[in-house]
């Protein structure tokens, strides 16, 4: 013998009471071998049937109305098997089916509920639709209005017979909208908890099993289902082998009071008077046919409408009555319930904490660029392209506009410019701290000491062309990647009824991303040749290699730590946190690196620099060397040639190298120096021309 139980066995209500009749009739009949399978989902029942089957069990109880089909399906397949199956249908060799009258039991409770009710305003809560239809509440009114004509019902649906949270949520509300007794059609106790921890309500036992035994006297009144005498009967047939010989009448079981299948069980605190009433109304549906319940012939039934074939006089059919699917006047139908979820926002002190320091930090930059302004004619400042590190900062602005977003609200406007924000500032950081060195590099990679002209104009488009790179991914990733909020369920240990707002992209979003990613990473790699080829430069001023080493060094630090928390499991608010606090480490540091030194410098050097060739006009080490090797050049190559004196300029200059402007030495072949080797001075400016002197003709010679 084998029982599939919807749910769990220990429930005290429906579930326990249909185990309860699988032990009995074991007990019964003797049955050596009997399991039941518990919590089996009404789309479940399939498999565990099949392998019942196959193992040749004698006797199958389907205990569940959604189990139906499935074990309709098995008992076609077998006439080794027989199955009990719950519902209403033809037996077959192999199919035997049980239901009970549950709509007496909801008129019963309903009865009684209107006799002991105290605001004259009940509530009721079915499974029904897509389970079954509204005639137990239907039911439980008609008992209520038997005994109470001022009586008022309002009720809801939650869909299932076992939904506990539903359940619950639904009872409180019936209960806060003036409700003092709760009746239900649920398998389990959830509605009764909940009117149990109410003040002045009354509580019922309403699935089957006499709930004092586990409530106490809280429980004023009970119903109680009885399966072991309709599972020993129909368990007796199949083992002494008398199924077969069977009238088809006897094949179906039906229970209710006349059959004793319900019975009822009253609390302490019941009168006597009230509980003679029940017992009258109980005897008197006993007595009559189902067909002349209350519950199916009342006065309510010309307010809904019911086709003409499916009543006569004040009396609906009962097969009417179980699709009946409109309430009555005086009930007031609350709809299905849904429990609302509850959107958990990000954490308000970490979005405090992150946005106050973001707005610091951009305080901070724009006091650098304030100071840039000022400093502007100093070597510091001038030497390192003031122009470019304004945009650098402003890159850095834009950085921390985007973290103080990323750890706002979720909506699909802010997923998007967060990504728009960080991206473009890093590009546009990244990039004018690129672009500016690569000048340097240009100007200092050059042993034949030409003029070079390398101005801002000539410079401009090629940060232009690197935030245009960011802003083309970006407008791919925004247009096909999916970018949006969505709200999640069930992430980062949030509750049941919870959800959170996060952004989401679809796969070419990912794949955008990824190669946004790549660019970035072309971008430091760039970033990395360039620091190491003007790493030779002398003049700390111009010589940014070891800040760019730094900055890089941070970075790749960052993403050390990052990628293997990235790439391990973590919640949202983790990630989040992870990414802002990298965001503001990487910039705060980068930028740290690359403007402390240079205003450090200010405050100790002040307008001269921290060269003398800023004062004294003298050449760095590696301009000399150069020059050295290009006058012994041009002495090989004029030799036997007329002798003259080199001229030079007062800075030491043969030709002029500028930054960004226009030179104004004469670009001529140059001329045997009249010493071994003259000292050259490469000078940068940034928006100026730099100052030939060519009517200068003081010699230069040996210090020593």
């Amino acid at each position: 013998m084998a029982t599939i139980l919807s749910g769990d066995p220990s429930d005290m209500g429906f579930n326990y009471m249909v185990n309860q009749g699988r032990i009995e009739t074991e007990k019964y009949l003797g049955i050596v071998e009997s399991k039941a399978f518990e919590n089996v989902p009404e789309d479940g029942a399939a498999p565990i049937v099949k392998q019942l089957v196959q193992e040749e069990y004698d006797f199958v109880v389907c205990s569940s109305l959604g189990f139906i089909n499935d074990c309709k399906e098995a008992a076609s397949t077998t006439n080794r098997t027989v199955f009990l199956i719950r519902g209403s249908s033809n037996p077959t060799l192999s199919s035997v089916y049980i239901t009970y009258n549950y709509a007496s039991c909801n008129y019963i409770s309903g009865y009684f509920a209107g006799l002991v009710t105290k605001t004259n305003m009940v509530g009721f809560i079915t499974a029904g639709p897509p389970t079954i239809n509204i005639s137990n509440a239907n039911a439980f009114f008609v008992g209520a209005r038997k005994s109470n004509p001022k009586v008022t019902m309002l009720f809801y649906t939650v869909g299932e017979w076992i939904n506990s949270d539903v359940t619950r949520a639904a009872t409180n509300d019936l209960l806060d909208r003036g409700c003092d007794i709760i009746g239900t059609t649920q398998d389990d106790m959830s509605a009764g908890e909940e009117v149990l921890a109410r003040e002045n309500t009354i509580t019922l036992g309403t699935n089957g099993y006499p709930q004092r035994k586990v409530f106490g006297e809280g429980i004023q009144f009970s119903y109680v289902y009885n399966w072991t005498k309709h599972y020993s009967a129909a368990a007796e047939m199949v083992f002494n082998k008398t199924f077969a010989s069977q009238v088809p009448a006897k094949l179906k079981f039906y229970g209710d009071f006349d059959t004793g299948f319900i019975t009822l069980d009253y609390g302490v605190f019941v009168s006597d008077e009230i509980k003679v009433k029940v017992e009258n109304e109980r005897n008197y549906l006993a007595s009559i046919p189902r067909a002349q319940h209350p519950y199916i012939c009342n006065e309510y039934n010309k307010y809904v409408n019911i086709p003409n074939g499916s009543i006569t006089g004040d009396c609906m059919t009962t097969a009417y009555f179980f699709r009946l699917d409109q309430p009555y006047p005086g009930m007031e139908y609350l709809g299905k319930y849904e429990i609302q979820l509850v959107k958990v926002d990000f954490g308000k002190n970490i979005q405090y904490g992150f946005s106050i320091v973001g707005g610091c930090c951009i305080f901070i930059c724009l006091l650098a660029v304030i100071g840039i302004l000022k400093y502007k004619d100093t070597p510091s400042i001038r030497s390192a392209s003031p122009i470019f590190l304004i945009f650098i900062i402003c890159g850095g602005i834009i950085v921390y506009g985007g973290i103080i977003l990323w750890v706002s609200g979720n909506t699909t406007q802010t997923c998007n410019a967060r990504f728009w924000l960080v991206s473009l500032g890093f590009s546009t950081l990244i990039g004018s701290l690129v672009v500016k060195n690569f000048r340097i590099w240009l100007i200092f990679d050059n042993p034949e000491l030409k003029t070079v002209k390398i101005t801002n104009f000539q410079l401009f488009p090629w940060v232009g062309v690197v935030v245009a790179i960011n802003i083309l991914l970006m407008a791919v990733l925004t247009g096909y990647g999916g970018l949006r909020s969505t709200d999640a369920q069930n992430i980062d240990n949030i509750g049941k009824y919870e959800y959170m707002s996060i952004c989401t992209m679809d796969g070419p979003g990912h794949a955008t991303l990824y190669t946004l990613l790549g660019y970035f990473a072309a971008l430091l790699l760039v970033g990395v040749f360039v620091s190491w080829k003007i790493r030779i430069v002398d003049i700390e001023e111009f010589n940014e290699s070891k800040a760019i080493a730094k900055t890089l060094y941070a970075i790749s630090f960052c993403l050390f730590i990052i990628i293997p928390l990235m790439t391990s499991p973590q919640d949202q608010k983790n990630q989040t946190i992870i990414l802002a606090a990298a965001g503001l480490f990487i910039v705060c540091s980068a930028l740290a690196i690359l403007f402390v030194p240079k205003f450090w410098r200010i405050k100790v050097y002040g307008h001269g620099g921290s060269n003398e060739m800023f004062t004294q006009k003298k050449s760095s080490n590696i301009a000399s060397s150069r020059a050295e090797s290009a006058s012994k050049n041009s002495e090989g190559n004029s030799s036997g040639q007329h002798k003259h004196t080199t001229h030079t300029t007062r800075r030491g200059l043969q030709n002029d190298f500028t930054d960004d402007s226009e030179s104004s030495a004469a670009d001529v072949p140059p001329p045997k120096p009249s010493l071994p080797s003259g000292p050259v001075l490469a000078e940068f400016t940034d928006d100026s021309a730099s100052d030939t002197d060519n009517d200068h003709d003081d010699p230069i010679g040996d210090d020593a």
